[in-house]
């Protein structure tokens, strides 16, 4: 992350018992943990999530043994789980969702894969970050899971999340499909896109199937990026909600 080895000074330590002791006048802050086995970049997470108002880490370890045994423990409601690679990580995230099963899990990665992304989406995570998001994204990410609301989200470039096979160029989208799928596209869910359309729920969801079987896509995610890499919407470079 840009700013992610920036102002540490606090010891976990310090951070994390602060984080345990807010005062009865205070709401209480969402609960973090963190995994990541580069103890310098998730010391800097934990910096700025402490830095953030609202967010406290209630443990931190390079360790899954011990990341079972805090989640169980800790009872955190976001967990961040840094990978450097895709090998056992469904595995983690089927563990650590036994061991705390009201968390939500968000991935920090190195590279979005179509394949990577969807794999872990199906695995039940909450969002992808690549490593390189910045702080304010982080947090961002961090506050949504928190928010009652059970979107999925994302934040990598469009074009790491190319999905694999060959597109249709005679495929062909009706101006109405356009628009419903472009405002998927930007995180909208269908009773938003209903609003904005002025369309019914029941509507919108008869365009998304007609949608999917038109691209032959599986998911929501699917036809979004089916459609950008046949330029039949508008590619995004800002975060990405689904």
């Amino acid at each position: 992350m840009d700013d992610v080895y920036e102002g540490h000074a606090q010891t976990a330590s310090t951070r994390i018992s602060a984080a345990l002791g807010p005062s009865a006048s205070e709401p209480l802050p969402a609960r973090v943990l963190v995994i990541d086995e580069e103890a310098q970049f998730r010391e800097g997470l934990c910096s700025i999530l402490s830095d953030a108002p609202g967010i406290a880490v209630i443990g931190e370890t390079e360790n899954m043994g011990e990341a079972l045994a805090l989640a169980a423990a800790r009872d955190p409601q976001v967990v961040l789980l840094g990978i450097h690679d895709a090998d056992g990580v469904t595995t983690a995230v089927q563990h650590l969702r036994q061991a705390a099963p009201k968390a939500s899990i968000v991935v920090l990665g190195g590279h979005a894969t179509f394949g990577l992304v969807q794999g872990l989406l199906n695995a039940g995570v909450r969002g992808y970050l690549l490593k390189s998001s910045s702080g304010q994204e982080l947090v961002a990410t961090v506050r949504a899971c928190c928010d009652g609301s059970r979107r999925v989200f994302l934040a990598v470039p469009p074009e790491a999340l190319v999905a694999s096979g060959g597109h249709d160029s005679d495929v062909r989208l009706t101006e109405r499909e356009r628009e419903v799928l472009d405002l998927t596209a930007c995180a909208m869910s269908n009773a938003q896109i209903a609003a904005s359309l002025g369309l019914s729920e029941p509507t919108v969801k008869r365009h998304l199937r007609n949608i999917f079987g038109k691209l032959g896509a599986v998911s929501r995610i699917d036809a979004v990026n089916k459609a950008r890499a046949s330029s039949l919407i508008s590619v995004r470079r800002t975060a990405e909600f689904f």
